[in-house]
């Protein structure tokens, strides 16, 4: 897989052959097929196109590829002798440029917003706005490429395309997804255990459809080890239900457990007594500094420069130092004693401040370090007024390889980007979140809700986090529940929070069976599993 920077910058995460050969194969079925790969690349696919035409007994086929890069032409003429090559931006192409096809394989280029930008990004937007699909200007490359793909195929074509995994997860891929439901009679995911690019930080997978010009009548999600085992997973998926999926209620990624945990879950959540976490709270990223190691400063740093206290905040990186599930002021004064950065620059602004030496000191120091020239940092007046600081009634971690934690903050902690800020409407409801979030239904939701990052790590965005199940205890108990299980995180027995949680709320409130709580784990485990395997 072609991993140079020039590479990344185009999105060119070149396709290994046993993945083009197992989608050419369910693509091509006759000899008279026409087939196109809009970002041709090295030819991968083109090549195995040929050879299944070849197969089918077309023994001149000729086949289609676009791509922008220069020495894609001269490579796939080598490959594939006789193949029609436009070196060209795909998306500068109109269908009426070229002929329609009854097959379009290929992998659309993986390039992320920050570099997807200017005159290219707006041509694309447009595209996908011509065919019906409104992007916002965060959208990676690859959901305007598949839709101004299907422009290109015949009435009944097929279309078989890698994608990555934010086609079931990220917010603006809703609207691919029911842009696809909307013109394909029948549609099949493919998600992987192995991930099919080692290289590439991102989870991918394979999307079949068929019946183009008909509004989907079966959509099911298949689940394979690698691409070896996706041999007929059309044909061994889960059907998965259209109108929820294409409402939102359900994700893609919902259909890796089995039926019977999915609808206990389902039911779950639509019980009385369990809450969405954004149903009763605000979820937001911490502040952004710009800088964080020059903003936060340890204690000897503080007393290196001669820092006043009261230009400073009590604040919190991480909570990898938080053992319990209650942040309290002696858990930060820890922190300090072990030299975390647990201090955050907090300067007034205004024309008739006025600051003591020391922090002109500091300040100078910031300068010749070339602070006010990061990009946070410049586009500030003051630079190093660092703003939305605000304290949250909890702290989250939202990317981890365990199950994201939400803690407590009794200590009243300023916290960066690093964590998410959860402010509750109702202060009172704040601790039976905290316990009901240690049990076993949310464990599983921040799976089913989160998304899989490289590497294992499962991250929650706000929205993500908004939609975890929580199963909340009687109010009576909630404090109780809470000392109880910080307790037991406090002498590392984290499975013993999680009985206790189970026993006391999913079996004493809302009578689950030990069987069932049993069911919501086990899926939990598989999932954590299933991400942490690749």
């Amino acid at each position: 897989m072609a991993t140079a920077t020039p590479q990344k910058t185009l999105g060119a995460f070149y396709t290994d052959e046993p993945v083009a050969q197992h989608l050419v194969r369910w693509a091509i079925r006759e000899a008279s097929d026409t087939v196109l790969d809009p970002s041709s690349g090295g030819g991968v696919f083109l090549s195995a196109a040929a050879a299944r035409l070849r197969t089918l007994g077309n023994s001149r086929p000729t086949v289609w590829g676009i791509d922008l890069a220069p020495h894609s032409a001269s490579s796939v003429n080598v490959l594939v002798p006789g193949s029609k090559l436009l070196n060209k931006d795909f998306f500068s192409i109109h269908p009426s440029d070229i002929p329609s096809f009854s097959v379009i394989v290929g992998n659309p280029p993986f390039v992320r917003y920050q570099t997807f930008n200017g005159v290219a990004r707006d041509r694309a937007l447009r595209c996908a706005r011509d065919a019906g699909v409104e992007l916002p200007r965060l959208a990676s490359s690859w959901a305007p490429f598949l839709v101004h793909a299907t422009r290109f195929l015949k009435i009944g074509g097929r279309l078989a395309m890698v994608v990555p995994a934010e086609l079931g997860h990220a917010q603006y891929a809703k609207g691919v997804l029911r842009f696809l439901l909307d013109r394909f009679a029948r549609i099949t995911v493919i998600m992987f255990r192995d991930s099919l690019f080692p290289d590439l930080s991102e989870e991918t997978f394979l999307l079949q459809c068929e019946g183009h010009g008909d509004a989907c009548k079966w959509l099911s999600v298949a689940m394979s080890r690698d691409i070896r085992d996706a041999e007929g997973a059309s044909d061994r998926g889960l059907p998965a239900e259209i109108s929820a999926i294409k409402s939102g209620k359900m994700r893609l990624a919902h259909y890796r457990i089995s039926a019977k945990a999915r609808q206990l879950y389902e039911i779950l959540n639509e019980t009385d007594g369990v809450s969405r976490l954004g149903d009763a709270s605000d979820i937001g990223i911490g502040y952004v500094t710009g800088w964080n190691d020059y903003f936060h400063l340890t204690e000897s740093e503080r007393k290196h420069w001669g820092i006043p206290i009261k230009y400073l905040g009590p604040a919190i990186l991480s909570l990898a130092g938080c053992e319990g599930v209650v942040l309290r002021r002696e858990d930060w004064v820890k922190l300090r004693e072990q030299r975390d950065k647990v201090y955050l620059l907090t300067l007034p602004t205004g024309v008739n401040v006025k600051f003591p030496r020391n922090i002109l000191s500091y300040l100078r120091h910031g300068e010749r370090s070339a602070v006010p020239d990061r990009f946070k940092c410049r586009v500030r007046n003051p630079w190093y007024a660092v703003p939305h600081v605000r304290r949250g009634d909890a702290l989250l971690s939202y990317m981890s390889g365990q199950t994201p934690r939400l803690v407590q903050n009794e200590a009243g902690l300023f916290s960066p980007n690093t964590l998410h800020v959860v402010r509750f409407a109702a202060k009172t409801k704040v601790k039976g979140f905290i316990a009901g979030w240690h049990s076993s239904l949310t464990r599983l939701s921040c799976e089913m809700e989160g998304h899989a990052l490289g590497g294992g790590m499962l991250k929650l965005e706000p929205t993500e986090a908004g939609r975890v199940t929580i199963p909340l205890p009687p109010r009576k108990e909630a404090a109780s529940l809470v000392t109880q299980i910080d307790q037991r995180f406090r002498s590392g027995n984290a499975e013993a929070a999680i009985e206790l949680i189970d026993q006391r709320v999913l079996r004493g409130r809302f009578a689950l069976s030990g069987a069932e709580c049993q069911l919501l784990r086990q899926a939990a485990d598989e999932l954590r599993a299933w991400r942490l395997g690749k």
